[in-house]
């Protein structure tokens, strides 16, 4: 069995599949490419190593914006693109501005499971909102806001990830995102929108984000460059509203310390103004899709009888049903002993998920991955008491 790169955390285990942990193959980090930005960064000016705009790098802005231009088909400017130090500090700085204490913030159910704790650093109640195939149930979503609305709670934000989800693999409808930003829009519902996986579409054309379908809605799109150029950079970005991006410009720690990862920031400007970095996103889709699809076809060859998954569209996770009386959790210690980890559904929901967990293709090589799921539906079919 092969393991990740040598330069892979030091909390993966020899001699198991670590199908819980859903980050970019350190051997598929594009060394090269980031060393040669990294010193054209510090060859144009010595601006990469100060404190510099609240708002980040104007080239990276600018080049952003062209690049969403370009990609998105929507009118983009560098004042519609905030930089921020990957969507966990981007999440983290949203809840900071835009919530208040004793506020609720809604959360499809399951969620990203870190998005969680970031969340719940705050003084906020969660609702989850169930979600479906076509992703979030947007009607459900409103008669949780009316019932809110009538115990006289604030449902001031709504945290969803509407492109290639988290865990869940599905994504939102476009008759649902319509819905979803009408009532947004009635209801002054702010919608933050995690798109950290829209390069990594594996089939058919990619969703149109929330924020480019409607540029005057409260939402907040989040993007990130952790899984397709490095995550060690922790750099992202921000698209929204103009007095919406002035409020997170606002924040006392950007005043006292400008941009945040601001030489990394410079180093991606330098990235994308080179050539290369198209091609290695291209190449990312064509090993994650192999990977994606062998560990697809080992489920479906070995799995028992009950069980149920559907092949995502994009993003780097599996979403797996156990049979009727199973207990992903309690599954894990036999999974553990036969060589194989993966991420119980309790971890993503807010109630519930007893039944379903959570696959990762991204690390593995695709025998890897076909080991894993083997020993996977194992342990399954062992059941234990």
């Amino acid at each position: 069995m092969d393991e990740p790169g040598s330069s892979t955390q030091n909390f993966l285990r020899h001699g198991v599949v670590e199908l819980t942990f859903g980050e970019p193959d350190p051997d598929l980090l594009p060394v090269e490419l980031v060393r040669r930005a990294a010193e054209a960064a510090l060859a144009r000016s010595a601006a990469a190593l100060a404190y510099g705009q609240i708002e980040g790098p104007p080239g990276l802005r600018h080049a952003l914006a062209r690049r969403i231009t370009a990609r998105e088909h929507v009118a983009t400017t560098a004042a519609d693109v905030f930089v921020t130090g990957g969507n966990s500090q981007a999440l983290e700085q949203v809840m900071t501005v835009f919530t208040e204490p004793g506020d609720v913030v809604l959360v499809e159910s399951p969620t990203y499971n870190l998005a969680l704790g970031i969340i719940r650093d705050h003084p906020v109640d969660l609702a989850g909102v169930p979600l479906d195939a076509e992703g979030l149930d947007v009607a459900a979503l409103e008669a949780t806001l009316d019932e809110l609305a009538a115990e006289g709670r604030r449902a001031r934000l709504l945290y969803t990830i509407p492109t290639y989800h988290n865990p869940a693999g599905v994504c939102l409808s476009d008759a649902r995102r319509a819905c979803l930003l009408e009532l947004a829009r009635r209801r002054d519902l702010i919608v933050v929108e995690d798109d950290v996986y829209r390069e990594l579409g594996y089939e058919g054309p990619v969703p149109a984000s929330l924020w480019a379908l409607d540029r005057e809605a409260p939402v907040i799109r989040l993007g990130s460059f952790s899984k397709t150029l490095a995550p060690g950079l922790r750099v992202g970005w921000a698209n929204a509203r103009p007095d919406m991006l002035e409020r997170l410009a606002g924040m006392g720690m950007l005043e006292s310390g400008g941009g945040v990862s601001y030489f990394a920031a410079h180093v991606v400007e330098q990235v994308l103004a080179a050539s290369g970095y198209d091609e290695h996103v291209a190449r990312l889709r064509e090993v994650y899709t192999r990977r994606r699809d062998a560990l697809a076809a080992a489920l479906r060859e070995h799995l028992p009888a009950g069980c149920r998954f559907a092949l995502p569209a994009g993003g780097f996770f599996v979403w797996l049903e156990l049979p009727e009386g199973s207990d992903a959790s309690a599954l894990l210690p036999a999974a553990e002993a036969l060589g194989v980890s993966f991420a119980p559904g309790t971890r993503f929901c807010l109630e519930g998920g007893e039944r379903q967990l959570r696959l990762a293709f991204s690390l593995y090589s695709e025998d890897t991955l076909r080991e894993g799921a083997r020993r996977l539906a194992e342990a399954i079919a062992a059941k234990p008491a």
